[in-house]
């Protein structure tokens, strides 16, 4: 299910943190990790007046290959065949992550975000929400490194299709990894809840031999998500993409940018 990955870094201390993770994808049966960063033309093509944008690209190009090099060693280090992708890329790096994920048939995405502080960066979103949103391929986005990722999983659930194909991710890990589940499930106002179908999916993973717990939160799904997760200890969550929040983006968004664990969107 998860062969082959790509591996987007900006190169940033914060997303370098996250190969110290990526020897737990080992019991996903991942074997390959494909390295990539983008040459971000968007900081500069505003300004593009009296820039050679050429000459820039070629001085970023100098830097970044031999890291990507550096990079890609260490990930075979730990065992996984490496490709970096050289010459990096240059343009827009959602469009360009996307692309290259397309390119390379990579089953899944593995990136940072250094999360949204101000209204502004709220309303913009960050590279991590863009490709969320833009790629059909599951993408697990990381804030900082957590041991043992797959070790207890939150997954939202809400009873939508969307919520049924991550559940196959859901047990997929589970199983490969040994994963506790906790099943999340959140009344928004005026829902009833639906105990048979909640016993319904509690039955389905146990019959896969996988432990899982219900819990029930009530309120805004985003919050709850994010708050409940923090007080189960979790250490990844899964969502699906397709909940809409208005101007702030989706629910996705708002677990990408306030979560303190990896999340998991597909």
């Amino acid at each position: 299910m998860f062969r082959k990955v790509l591996y987007a870094t900006d190169l940033s201390e914060k997303s370098l943190e996250i190969l110290k993770a990526l020897p737990e994808f080992k019991c996903l049966n991942v074997e390959e990790i494909v390295v990539l960063r983008v040459i971000n033309l968007t900081r500069v093509l505003g300004v593009a007046r009296g820039i050679d944008i050429e000459a820039y690209i070629k001085e970023i190009e100098k830097e970044t290959i031999p890291k990507l090099e550096e990079i890609a060693e260490k990930i075979r280090s730990m065992g996984f065949s490496a490709k970096p992708v050289v010459p990096p890329p240059a343009g827009d790096p959602v469009c360009e992550i996307v692309r290259v994920a397309n390119d390379e048939g990579v089953d899944a995405i593995v990136m940072g975000s250094r999360g949204r502080s101000t209204i502004k960066a709220i309303l913009l979103g960050s590279t991590a929400e863009g490709v969320v949103r833009k790629s059909d391929k599951p993408v697990m986005v990381f804030k900082n490194h957590t041991p043992k990722v797959f070790s207890k999983i939150v997954y939202a659930y809400d009873f939508s299709d969307k919520a049924e194909e991550v559940g196959k991710f859901v047990k997929f890990v589970a199983k490969s990894c040994n994963s506790e589940v906790i099943v999340l499930h959140v009344l928004e106002r005026g829902e009833v809840i639906e105990e048979s179908r909640l016993d319904e999916i509690e039955r389905d993973f146990r019959r896969e031999g996988i432990e899982v717990r219900i819990v029930i939160g009530e309120g805004n799904p985003s919050k709850e998500i994010v708050r409940i997760s923090e007080r189960e200890g979790a250490t990844c969550i899964f969502v699906g993409r397709s909940r809409r929040g208005g101007i702030l983006g989706s629910t996705a968004d708002f677990v990408i940018r306030y979560s303190k664990v990896p999340v998991f969107v597909s």
